[in-house]
């Protein structure tokens, strides 16, 4: 009897453990989806061009694994969610999804990611993000600054954006919106880099944007 009480008292404790483990966290990524990229392919592999694509910063706030969000009506207003974690480096994953969208417009080879294509004229964009916020179920915003290097130009353009959206609730919600802001970002960066005029005419998501 003695030991048939000590199994249930062992089995108890296993079992009020388990229910306090804390879940596993979630990864999330900025990454294009895989339709996009198999979309993409076939043009990256037809062009003469490469793309040298670097971001040299982001706000000191957001690098490191868990995401950080905002919520004006909390107390502290920002958030380190321990439970919601980037699959990769925040730093490389905004730049591969930068280097991607404007690689994908541009019809530019990414020479980070074929190293054969090096000897490829190349077109170099240094990209610094200054702000890179996620307000809980308000908007997300995006504040950056570029340099543009055409492949024998003799200085490069400078250039900067301010790109703000919508989010809806939780957390994919305001992943997936800032992955459309960065979209916003390299639509920008690829209408420079192609000398075409950008009309922000109705374009409320985009504050501000000029070049130099």
């Amino acid at each position: 009897m003695k030991k048939i009480l000590a199994w249930g008292c062992r089995l108890s404790l296993a079992v009020l453990l388990a229910g306090c483990a804390a879940p596993p966290p979630r990864h999330y990524s900025l990454a294009a989806s895989a339709t996009d990229r198999a979309a993409s392919g076939d043009v990256n592999q037809a062009v003469g061009t490469g793309l040298l694509l670097s971001v040299a910063g982001i706000p000191a706030e957001v690098e490191r694994p868990q995401l950080v969000v905002r919520d004006p009506a909390r107390d502290p207003a920002v958030q380190v969610l321990n439970d919601s974690l980037w699959a990769a480096p925040l730093v490389d994953q905004i730049r591969d999804a930068l280097a991607f969208d404007v690689g994908r417009r541009l019809g530019a080879v990414d020479l980070r990611r074929l190293p054969g294509a090096a000897t490829l004229p190349a077109r170099r964009v240094e990209v610094r993000i200054d702000r890179f916020d996620m307000v809980w179920g308000r908007f997300v915003a995006l504040d950056a600054d570029w340099t543009d290097r055409a492949p024998g130009a003799d200085r490069p353009r400078f250039c900067r954006a301010s790109v703000r959206l919508p989010a809806g609730e939780g957390v994919a919600a305001l992943v997936e919106t800032q992955r459309r802001a960065l979209d916003d970002l390299a639509t920008l960066i690829s209408a420079v880099a192609l000398g075409q005029p950008v009309d922000l005419q109705g374009k409320t998501t985009v504050s501000e944007f000029g070049c130099t």
